[in-house]
């Protein structure tokens, strides 16, 4: 198997291929990466984002969005093998954010093999999410030492924290990092907040709001999370 260099340089700007995915659904996967989208297209970047889920989720953002009058982010989709998809995206953009289905998938597995940046999000006071992990590190595990994607960066993202549940955060980060072989957590966390919700509701991102309680605080995060894995 081939081994495909993804992180290149491109108009003074770090190209990457950014991956959300997870083995469960409902973990907020797509309304943090339609933020993360949003937050980038206001810096100024090129972004494509590729739905490689069946639901129609980003396709009805997208609506809602022209509907509301600002400008598009693309938007593309591809099923089952879709490394070759992404590769020939690379040349059209600063960063691909790839939207994967909440389940294991061959869209998931074949993403990793040219992906730079896996981002699988957990709410670590849930059980059945955090119970997810093993699966999911198995498979980055593969696609880094069997598929020749050694340099796959793979993170949890710990997010929808709320203010009273911060110590189920801290145990789970301290459970992944008492062993390597696990998905390392992210120092940066995102939030139990409305606006995150609100906002992709309405066709936008946080970055787009005007004004909503708690906006500087979504706006920080989805900028922290960009700065640790450096894509800003």
């Amino acid at each position: 198997m081939p081994v495909f260099t993804t992180t290149i340089q491109r108009k003074y700007e770090v190209f990457m291929i950014l991956v959300f995915a997870s083995d469960k659904g409902g973990v907020g996967k797509t309304t943090t990466a339609i933020n993360m989208a949003v937050m980038l297209k206001k810096k100024n970047k090129s972004v494509i984002m590729l739905k490689a889920d069946r639901n129609r989720d980003l396709f009805v953002w997208s609506d809602i969005r022209a509907q509301a009058g600002f400008s598009a982010i693309p938007i593309h989709e591809a099923y089952g093998n879709i490394s070759e998809d992404i590769k020939r995206l690379e040349e059209l953009c600063d960063v691909i954010i790839v939207d994967c289905a909440g389940h294991d998938s061959s869209e998931f597995r074949s993403a990793l093999i040219v992906a730079d940046v896996l981002l699988t999000l957990v709410k670590p006071s849930s059980s059945l999410e955090k119970n997810t992990l093993t699966n999911v590190t198995k498979t980055v595990r593969t696609a880094q030492k069997q598929h020749g994607n050694a340099d796959l960066k793979a993170h949890v993202l710990m997010t929808r924290i709320k203010s009273h549940k911060q110590q189920d955060a801290v145990s789970l980060e301290n459970e992944l990092k008492s062993d390597e072989i696990w998905l390392q957590p992210l120092k940066n966390r995102i939030s139990e907040l409305d606006i995150f919700e609100n906002a992709v509701n309405a066709g936008v991102g946080v970055h787009e709001v005007e004004r909503a309680s708690s906006l500087g605080v979504a706006k920080a995060q989805i900028e922290l999370i960009a700065q640790e894995i450096g894509i800003i």
